[in-house]
């Protein structure tokens, strides 16, 4: 499910980050910071969608 969001919030379709369940947020935050790692996105990205600095 974290994969998902992911792909939604990378996306930028309708969802944001205050639309990601409480419950699955740390999961959605592991996988963006995965996709960071891995190069898919970079980390103003990761801050652009959830607010937060990117830290490894």
């Amino acid at each position: 499910m974290a994969k998902i969001w992911a792909n939604r919030l990378i996306d930028g379709d309708r969802w944001t980050w205050d639309d990601v369940p409480a419950s699955r947020k740390n999961a959605v935050k592991t996988e963006l910071k995965n996709r960071v790692a891995d190069g898919e996105i970079t980390a103003d990205k990761y801050k652009e969608i959830t607010g937060e600095d990117y830290e490894a």
